[in-house]
């Protein structure tokens, strides 16, 4: 599968991001800015590379080294291909390892394609299962897939907390301002570290929040 021809530019990278990244060897298209959001929630993350069923890479965005990252990509999308011809292991969605150098994860987010995240190799069974499904989302949509439930999705939001408690929110970031929030209430049940919260905004809009442990805010609804 080729890139879009259309091309949104993205946000200027950070100072730091332009130092890290080697040049492209190819056009950035709408799937560059899904993966760099992707790799913007995912601390420890290097690259991510998207890669189809021949491991081809469709799409990358990270500071590794343009072709070690698609040897990388092609190699795990051979691994993720072979456990599928193996009946005995089911189908598998995911593999996450944590090597000598580094870590990987290799996500399937199509029949045909997966994303592969490079990260430092402590940095690997750290990465958020909700930036996992964004991310999928968000390219089920660009490319025209059968994505997940939309009761599964969350998305990853600019929160402001509050200076006193830095696990609660006050702002938030939606459609390119700052609004704040009125905390209706907190949600239970959440994986250990986590916070959550009943939401709305001055439009009237109600959500959900979450803070991950490792600080980073997901709502329940897209504000983009």
């Amino acid at each position: 599968m080729s890139a879009p021809s259309r091309q949104p530019i993205a946000p200027p990278p950070s100072a730091r991001a332009r130092r890290a990244s080697p040049p492209r060897d190819q056009s950035t298209s709408t799937f560059t800015e899904i993966l760099e959001r992707l790799l913007a929630a995912t601390p420890g993350a290097i690259a991510v590379a998207l890669v189809d069923f021949e491991g081809e890479t469709v799409d990358y965005a990270g500071g590794l080294d343009t072709f070690d990252l698609k040897i990388a990509a092609a190699h795990w999308q051979i691994v993720l291909a072979e456990t599928a011809e193996t009946p005995s292991m089911g189908a598998i969605r995911q593999i996450t390892l944590r090597a000598r150098g580094r870590g990987y994860v290799v996500r399937r987010v199509d029949t045909s394609y997966a994303v592969l995240i490079v990260l430092h190799r402590h940095a690997a069974f750290a990465v958020s299962e909700r930036a996992l499904v964004e991310v999928q989302a968000r390219l089920s949509i660009e490319a025209g897939w059968t994505g997940p439930s939309p009761e599964s999705c969350w998305y990853g939001v600019a929160v402001e907390a509050e200076r006193r408690d830095r696990t609660r929110p006050s702002k938030m970031r939606v459609a390119g301002g700052w609004h704040h929030v009125d905390v209706m209430g907190t949600v239970r049940g959440l994986a250990p570290r986590e916070k959550g919260f009943r939401i709305r905004l001055p439009s009237g809009a109600e959500m959900m929040l979450v803070r991950e442990r490792m600080g980073r805010w997901f709502a329940d609804e897209r504000v983009d």
